[in-house]
Order: C-alpha cells, then structure tokens, then sequence
C-alpha cells in the first residue's frame, strides 16, 4: 500500500490580513478608558508586533444601549465594508460588546464566515475562523443576552410598581383630549365628536357607517376606519377611567410589545382624568359590541403576511378571513363594498405557494439577475456621493482626525508624547470626531447605502441557500417588504433592496 504524507496547509509570508476592531464605547469623551482614542490606541499596540497584519478602521458605537444591531451605525458600516472586501478579520473585546442577543451574533458571524471574514473575541478567546467556534459562540452569545435581559426585567420591574402604587403616568393621548404638563385635558372641539360616536352607535349605526360618516364630514386628516370606532368605543379613559398594561413586552429575544390577552396582571385605575362619556352609555355601547362579537373569531397567532398585503387597484390592505375549511386575504374596500374595489379573495396558501416557487427561482437564478443591478446601483451611488462637496469636506474632516489620533496613540505608546498633552489633545479630537461624525450622518441621504446593503443581503441569503419545498416564514420576513394584489390571479413581491418579482396565482 502506498505510503500517504499530508502536507499541512502554510500561509502566504506576504499576505497582510486586513484587520479592523468593533466596540461599544461611551458617549462621554471625559471617560478616557472607553474613549475612540482608547480604543485605537489598544489596537495598535496589540497589533504594532505582527508582521502581517495592518490595521485598516475603528468602529464605535456609543454607549451600551439596545438589544438589536439595527440602531448601531457603526456596526452596519461595518458589516457593509466588510461585504464590500474591505475587512479580512474583525477583533472585539467580547461578544456582550459585539451583539447583545443571539439572533444578531451568530446571524452576523455567519455572514461574515461566508464572506471569509472571521471575529476573534478576546475575552472569551474565541476564533470564528476555527471550525468548532460557532458552538462556543453560541453558548456565550446567550450569556450576553441573558445580560441584557435581566436589565430589561429590572427596567421592567420599575414601570411595575409604578402601576401598583398607582404614580405610573401613560404617555398615549387618545382623540379628544390634550396631553398637559402630564395630565389629559379634554380638547372641547374633538370631545364632541367622541360624544357623537357613541350616540350613533347606541342608537344602532354600526361601526362601518358611524366611520362612512365622519369621512365625509371630513373630521381630521386622516381616514376612520372601522378599527378606529372600535377603539374609541372600548377605551375605559372615555369615562375618566384608565386600565394599564393593556398589552406588554415579550420576555425573550426579540422583544415585541403584544396585546395583554390575560397572561399578564393589569391595574385598572379610577378617576385619574375628567371624562367625556357618561358610564351608563359607555357600559351600553360595550353591550352592544359584545352581542355583536359573540359570533366573531378570534386570530389569536399574527400571520407572516399581516399588514404587508396591499390591493394593487385601490390601495387598500387586505384583512385575513377564516372561512370553515380555509384562511383567504380579501381587500378591505372590497369587503365592504363590492362595487368600490373588484379584487375578489385569494387563499393563504397560495400566497405561500407562490413564495416558494418565487424562493427557488432567486435561488437558482438570482445572482445572474440581482448582481448586474448591484454593479449599476453602487456606481451610481459613488458618482453622486463624489458630486456632493459637502460630504467630501465631512468624509475628509473625519479622515483627518483619525490619522491625528492614529499619530497622537502610536507616538504615546512609544513613550515620545507627555501624558498629559496625550490626554488633552486625544479628548479634544474624540469631540470634534463625534461632531464630525454627527453632521455626516444629518446630510447623508443613506437611501442608496442601504439599498446596496440590502441587495448584498438578498445576494447572499440566496447563494447560501437550497431549493426549499415549504413556506419558510423566516425568510420571509427577511427578504419581503410588501405584496402587492394586481389582479386574483397575479400577484408581485416587493423584496428589500427596492425590487419586485412579480408571480402568477396558479389554481
């Protein structure tokens, strides 16, 4: 048998590893240990030995504030340079400063992984270049998360008690009153309309009519629908009343704010306003609508396709119907009348069925498709940020202070610089950085940066992907803004990056 010698992989000599770092920082430029400066200065001497690595930019996010990556700039610049081929290899102090919750960790470093891009955490002394580390960084990743959960049940606990001993003050104002020095005050033109409401109502007009009405005495901007009556007819404040935590924070990841349908205590408080409505009548109307709802069903689990089907005739979005056998989204104006919109019902399923079928083209097709209209949008975007001269000066201001900190740390970290002069000039450049910085991002119409993020997401999703032969709701939410009826038998996906692909409903 012949004798079999594995010769191990070496890296190039020459090949220099484009380094950058991720924090979390204070906003306070006085707290030198996590000031910009600090930060450089840190990375610089970690790196000033290696003979091939060069570190390419600091990211900075203020403060420790947020569950979700999607408020933090500097993070999505990030992510966005990276998928520009900017970055070989991304260092953080640990996973609690690179992402406070699982789903943002390990959905980042899987991106990254596929983009041959890997985070090294110092604390916790992970690589995501080795195979095993996905694991370990998941395990951590739900320490991080526990972390900011506990803040949040803390947070929590305080609004709690506010509400039991009555001192909680509610911040939603509803129509016909005024929101005064913390107090409701009844507006007396809009008081009449509400008084109106429930007169119509007690006196038999339903819902549907009471709204046809005020639309066409055109009271307020806005259109009333349906919904709107409903609410003014069951909200406890009409009578001076005010019942609190009527829906609530979920306890886990991603945290979403749901209707309180009993899993949770609520504190029902009387007298802590004027009322407009006398409680005889409003105890009335909730007779009424609870006669009226007996037969009516109850969706007790939100659909992936609520409030994102739009009527391609008339505009309006679709309401979700449970008839015996099956789930359909019909028009709302053609629900109520026929002769106002002619878009008859489609069927929950073949809403997903076109889905699929849609998935598995991109899959197969997609990048031949979407990367020509990535190359045309970035080199429009780079032509009318080099035309715009003010976000050049900003662009060139920011680059500048940079090199000075970069000069100012490497100078320090030789001994060559007094401390003090260090200090001084380093807190004075963090403050006009963040100046800087600031004014940047109030003149930077981001609308092309975060389209071509999105299409490179919409990319990668699909070549990292494999034909799927059910509906996949998490995909969908990734990758679908809207669906737009055209006709009951076409349908067209308004994906993230401004694209839509348009399918046919086959019965």
């Amino acid at each position: 048998m012949a004798e079999i010698t594995i010769i191990p992989a070496k890296k190039r000599s020459d090949e220099v590893v484009r380094t950058a770092a991720y924090a979390r920082v204070s906003s306070s430029s006085e707290d030198q240990l996590n000031s910009f400066a600090a930060q450089i200065r840190y990375y610089t001497e970690l790196l000033k030995d290696s003979t091939n690595a060069v570190f390419v930019d600091m990211y900075a996010d203020e403060g420790i504030s947020g569950t979700s990556a999607a408020k933090r700039t500097e993070f999505q610049r990030m992510m966005s340079d990276c998928r520009k081929g900017k970055i070989d290899r991304i260092l953080a102090k640990s996973i609690s400063r690179f992402a406070r919750n699982t789903k943002d960790s390990l959905e980042a470093v899987r991106e990254l992984k596929t983009l041959g891009i890997s985070v090294y955490f110092e604390k916790e002394n992970i690589d995501t270049g080795e195979i095993s580390s996905e694991m370990m960084l998941a395990i951590y990743s739900q320490f991080a998360q526990e972390e900011s959960m506990s803040i949040s049940r803390n947070c929590r606990m305080g609004v709690h008690k506010r509400m039991m001993d009555g001192t909680y003050k509610t911040a939603s104002t509803p129509f016909g009153y005024d929101y005064v020095n913390g107090e409701l005050k009844i507006n007396p033109e809009k008081a009449e309309i509400v008084k109106q409401i429930f007169s119509w109502y007690v006196s038999g007009i339903g819902m549907n009519e009471i709204a046809t009405r005020l639309n066409q005495l055109g009271i307020r901007k806005e259109i009333w629908r349906r919904g709107t009556i409903h609410c003014i007819l069951t909200n406890e404040k009409y009578i001076g009343d005010t019942r609190l935590q009527k829906s609530f924070m979920t306890d886990v990841l991603p945290f979403r704010n749901v209707k309180n349908r009993g899993e949770k205590e609520q504190y029902y408080v009387n007298g802590t306003h004027e009322p407009i409505i006398e409680k005889s009548i409003f105890d009335n109307a909730k007779k009424i609508l609870a006669a009226r709802d007996k037969s009516s069903v109850t969706i007790t689990e939100r659909s992936p396709f609520h409030s994102k089907i739009v009527c391609g005739n008339c505009g309006s979005t679709f309401r979700r119907k449970d008839r015996k056998t099956y789930v359909c989204w019909v028009c709302r104006k053609h629900d109520e009348s026929a002769d106002d919109c002619n878009i008859r019902q489609i069927r929950d399923d073949e809403f997903r069925i076109a889905f699929v079928r849609l998935c598995n083209k991109l899959q197969a097709h997609g990048k031949a498709i979407l990367a020509p209209m990535l190359r045309q949008l970035e080199t429009l975007s780079e032509r009318e940020k080099s035309g715009n001269s003010q976000l050049a000066e900003l662009r060139k201001e920011i680059s500048e202070i940079k090199q000075q900190t970069y000069l100012l740390t490497m100078l320090n970290s030789q001994g060559t610089l007094d401390g003090a002069y260090f200090k001084k000039h380093t807190q004075e450049l963090d403050r006009k950085l963040m100046t800087a910085q600031k004014q940047l991002h109030a003149n930077l119409d981001d609308k092309d940066g975060k389209r071509l993020d999105e299409l490179r997401k919409l990319i990668g999703i699909f070549e990292r992907s494999e034909p799927i032969t059910n509906f996949d709701e998490i995909k969908f939410g990734q990758i679908v803004e809207k669906i737009t009826v055209l006709s009951e038998t076409e349908i067209r996906f308004g994906l993230i990056g401004g694209i839509g692909f348009t399918e046919r409903i086959e019965r």
